[in-house]
């Protein structure tokens, strides 16, 4: 990203440059393997599978790629429950 100078911006411009910015960003979905996504995230190999078979994440197959891809925007949205550790006393 570039540096802006502040001063010579007034607020309406910098905020147009802001949302520009945003959504350039927003619009780069990079292509993860399974097990990326699951780092990503910290998901199971059964709370992915899930995620598949409930269509909350789609496969993209690649030309010349073996592995399925998904889209980490797609990967973001899945909700990993979170574990009761029990302590043994």
């Amino acid at each position: 990203m570039e540096t802006i100078l502040l001063q010579s911006f007034t607020i309406e411009e910098f905020r147009t440059i802001i949302r520009e910015e945003l959504k350039a960003a927003l619009q780069q979905d990079q292509l993860l393997t399974k097990e990326g996504a699951q780092k990503l995230i910290g998901a199971s190999n059964a709370v992915f599978l899930k995620a598949v078979e409930d269509g909350k994440l789609k496969p993209q197959f690649l030309k010349g790629r073996k592995k399925a891809m998904y889209f980490e925007s797609e990967v973001l949205k899945i909700i990993v429950p979170k574990r009761s550790r029990k302590t043994f006393s």
